[in-house]
């Protein structure tokens, strides 16, 4: 796939940006339309004033950006960019919003093993020992989460915790893992040379040809999840995904939901045992006062198909104790991505 440039040769087309593009401690720059830009610093939101950054100089910016991907905003007024330092960039120009705007999450400037997420209070050990196991177990694990709550960087520390002598196959919309491991094989949705885009669901497919000990997928959204759910059934434990939900329990059902959004869909019934069957551990992470954290860590034990309820125990739980379950409701008959 072709790449924008890096966020450091957007400078001369965002004036009054220069110091939040150069700025390590911000990881992203939110633009709303002309002078009016927002960044996160430290986790926390906060205005920016940029009075000289006119509609002009945001069309620019978008035409900027795209040209290098063969594309042109006036065509395609939404389109997300991969920047050459691995930052990203949303870009939606009108008709499709009143004014061009553009978002820019700036790649993260250190990747954090599991230790640095302990010491740093953001993942309890003893659910980092509990994801251990189960990873050694080479039973399989969800990330849950909302957006920008740390999803991606816990992934990234789980993925360390693989044996090193495994071969792993990472499955990504755009490459943001950190993966320091020779005998990885890395695939990205979105590339094409006509008209259709090769699709996540394409690659998770493909990637059971490349002879994966395990799989990661960098996020689950749709149809794809039928598929990963198969490959998790059949011989590569061990592997990793991550979805966006509210809280952990909620993450099982989203779940099972983008798998019934494929075209072969199984019954909601058999496609909850699927997801009993295909993961053993869900951690749900959250930001909260500027922090992102560990919230949440369930093991799944069963789905109560006559009441509709995931079994559920919390992580570490003492044996004898009582798992949990808690009703969800019966999927709609058709199911939004």
């Amino acid at each position: 796939m072709k790449r924008a440039s890096g966020v450091g040769h957007l400078t001369p087309f965002l004036p009054g940006l220069e110091k939040l593009l150069g700025d390590p401690e911000v990881s992203e720059i939110m633009i709303n339309g002309p002078a009016n830009v927002w960044v996160e610093r430290g986790g926390r939101l906060e205005p920016f004033e940029a009075s000289g950054l006119t509609a002009a100089w945001l069309h620019r910016a978008a035409i900027h950006i795209a040209r290098p991907l063969g594309l042109d905003p006036a065509q395609r007024p939404v389109l997300d960019a991969r920047l050459e330092d691995g930052s990203r960039v949303a870009i939606c120009t009108p008709p499709a919003s009143p004014e061009v705007a553009i978002t820019i999450r700036r790649f993260g400037g250190r990747a954090f093993s599991a230790e640095d997420l302990v010491r740093l209070g953001s993942l309890p050990e003893d659910i980092l020992e509990a994801a251990r196991s189960t990873l050694a177990s080479r039973q399989n694990i969800l990330v849950s989460g909302g957006t920008g709550s740390g999803k991606t960087t816990l992934l990234n520390a789980l993925i360390e915790l693989l044996p090193e002598d495994e071969r792993i196959v990472a499955i990504e919309d755009t490459l943001e893992l950190r993966i320091d491991r020779a005998n990885c094989l890395r695939f990205e949705a979105g590339a094409t040379l006509s008209e259709t885009p090769v699709e996540i669901r394409d690659l998770v497919r493909h990637a059971l040809r490349h002879r994966p000990d395990h799989i990661v997928v960098g996020e689950v959204r749709g149809g794809e999840a039928a598929d990963l759910l198969q490959a998790l059934n059949t011989g590569h434990g061990g592997s990793l995904t991550t979805i966006h939900a509210n809280n952990a329990r909620s993450a099982l059902s989203r779940l099972a939901s983008c798998a019934m959004q494929a075209g072969d869909a199984l019954p909601w019934e058999v496609t909850c045992r699927g997801v009993v069957d295909g993961i053993a551990l869900v951690l749900h992470v959250a930001r909260r006062d500027g922090r992102r954290f560990v919230e949440d860590a369930l093991e799944v034990c069963g789905y109560d198909a006559a009441a509709g309820r995931w079994i559920t125990a919390p992580s570490g739980a003492r044996p004898g104790t009582q798992p949990e379950s808690r009703t969800q409701p019966h999927p709609p008959k058709e199911v939004n991505p």
